[in-house]
């Protein structure tokens, strides 16, 4: 019963994970809402129409009309640059540190590139060159829109003053300032660099309007920019994804947002709004305190696995200006956890129905890796065996109390088949009796088992891990090209099958199977390999590393169970 019980779960762990790879589950879907809720924005606090001042009124009108000439401009430069007066005197801002290479148009004061200097890019024909780029082409993140008094219109095409051509970020922070004037009104916005982080801290405002509250959108642009060797991995990966003040997560994926279809999230106001793909994150973060981000509005584009990404910012009447933080770059897991606001759990982490355990477990379980990276200076590829075997040495009372329940359990099978013989008539007396014979003799019917269940959760979190940690991102070790990646020669998880081949024989000795057992504990590892011969090397290596630390104490309760057993039992072995 035991065996076959554990087989089962091994089996159905296999099916689960084969299932996720080629059929992966949808996100829960955003739910529709009235388009109304983002393009025309309820302004929090504002003041009723009759109490406000005129000359205020005066002012709001003329914002308009004269935003509402520049709107003749596409938003999305390079769609009818020929028609936009001020988008030929637009120029590109450079942002440099040692991490990233960020480049900002006048037009718009708006992120045009987003250049990773730290990482390289594997996708083949990636128009970012030998780094990851983030901003796809004639594309942009960080655009800006105003919706004041019922009315959108767009800053993209708006040519702003910039207070440098060229910024380098060396020794501490440094703050980039764009300005454009409209009419008798300024619009600013200011961005805050750190020479070490992705975080950009931003602030700006619409001065000289006076207390009329409006709403300031920022562009995400249509998704993340392809940098992956695996295509389909990255595409299914590209999603906006939301965290309401309630804390409540959810994302939808741009590949199935059509074409025209507009959607906006529902749960606002919302903590932060995020455009990712596997590995990379452009997110708008609102400040902990205050109104927070008023709507998200996907909107779909004819461009496979894109769609245009837009977050609200409320500005009440009498505010100073808005601000948010902003996140650009790899989807690293410190950072993101000191960017607040659970934002270190943008990507998820195992299906939904189980994500209550995977998310804190592989939360932790990417602490240790990169602790003991760290703190040892080890390679990864040394991190996940030691974490293999760690992680069987802290499970082997476990499994000791598992072997030796198991050989209670077989001192009783005499006395069991006395119990079997006198009520083969009577399934439910059967029962009681046995339970009854368990208690006198202090055996628990599942103790053999269920400390065999915990690696399962480690090796289910640890899939999901290695989908989406880029701590192990093109990471080679030995042989191993990626950790992240299969193994090209297949050599690991032929270890790692034969590994398991082992185990399972030398579980069997002294214990009483039958041909079918048998045949199945020999199968099933080499159905494993073939699971596995795809997945993440270093999900093979550290499965493989953990099977193989796990022998000598097999062989020790193997040992043991022999002994336990009849000297006519050990005969028939």
């Amino acid at each position: 019963m035991e065996r076959r019980l554990l087989l089962a779960i091994a089996l159905m762990v296999g099916v689960m994970i084969l299932s996720n790879v080629f059929f992966p589950p949808a996100e829960r879907p955003l739910e529709p809402v009235s388009p109304d809720s983002v393009e025309a924005p309820e302004t929090p606090n504002a003041e009723d129409e009759v109490s406000r001042l005129s000359a205020e009124e005066r002012a709001a009108r003329e914002v308009t009309a004269a935003l509402a000439e520049a709107e003749e401009t596409p938003a999305v430069a390079g769609e009818a640059e020929e028609t936009a007066p001020a988008a030929a005197e637009g120029s590109i801002v450079t942002v440099r540190s040692e991490l990233y290479e960020y480049r900002f148009d006048t037009r718009g004061a708006r992120l045009v590139g987003a250049t990773m200097l730290a990482h390289e890019n594997f996708a083949e024909g990636g128009h970012g060159g030998p780094n990851v780029e983030l901003v796809r082409p004639d594309d942009s993140i960080l655009a800006y829109a105003l919706t004041l008094r019922g009315d959108t219109v767009s800053l993209a095409a708006i040519a702003f003053t910039a207070s440098t051509d060229r910024l380098e970020v060396r020794d501490g922070p440094a703050e980039l300032r764009f300005e454009t004037v409209i009419g008798e009104v300024t619009f600013d916005v200011s961005y805050r660099f750190q020479p070490d982080d992705y975080r950009i801290d931003v602030s700006g405002g619409l001065r000289g309007l006076g207390d009329v509250g409006h709403v300031v959108l920022v562009g995400l642009g249509r998704g993340i920019e392809r940098n992956e060797a695996v295509p389909r991995e990255d595409r299914a990966a590209m999603s906006l994804v939301t965290r309401s003040r309630s804390g409540q997560i959810a994302a939808e994926r741009l590949d199935r947002v059509d074409a025209g279809e507009r959607r906006p999230a529902s749960g606002a106001p919302f903590s932060w709004a995020a455009s990712k793909s596997k590995y990379w994150l452009a997110a708008v973060v609102a400040p902990p305190e205050g109104p927070g981000i008023g709507g998200v509005m996907l909107r779909g584009v004819p461009e496979e696995d894109a769609a245009e990404m837009q977050a609200a910012l409320p500005v009440p009447a009498g505010s100073s200006g808005f601000e948010y933080a902003a996140y650009v770059g790899p989807q690293d897991f410190a950072r993101l956890q000191a960017m607040g606001q659970e934002l270190h759990n943008v990507n998820p982490v195992g299906w939904r129905w189980l994500r209550w355990f995977t998310r804190p477990f592989g939360n932790l379980i990417v602490a240790i890796l990169i602790w003991m990276h760290e703190s040892f200076s080890l390679a990864y590829g040394w991190v996940l065996i030691l974490f293999g075997v760690g992680s069987r040495i802290i499970l082997s009372p476990l499994f000791h109390i598992s072997g030796r329940a198991q050989m209670k359990q077989m001192a009783l099978q005499p006395e069991i088949k006395k119990l079997q013989e006198r009520y083969k008539g009577d399934a439910q007396r059967l029962q009681q009796e046995q339970m009854k014979l368990f208690r006198e003799h202090g055996v628990n019917p599942l103790g053999g088992c269920l400390p065999m269940l915990l690696p399962f959760p480690i090796l289910i979190t640890l899939f999901f891990v290695f989908q989406n940690t880029i701590e192990f991102r093109g990471v080679p070790f030995l042989w191993l090209t990626d950790l992240s990646l299969r193994d090209p020669l297949f050599i690991v998880p032929v270890l790692m099958g034969g590994s398991m081949l082992g185990l399972n024989w030398i579980t069997q000795r002294g214990m009483q199977t039958n041909a079918q057992m048998k045949m199945m504990s020999y199968a099933l590892p080499v159905v494993f390999t073939f699971f596995f011969a795809n997945f993440a090397a270093g999900l093979n290596l550290y499965y493989t590393a953990s099977n193989i630390m796990s022998l000598p104490q097999q062989m020790y309760l193997s040992r043991a169970r022999r002994k336990a057993q009849p000297p006519s039992a050990r005969k028939k072995e």
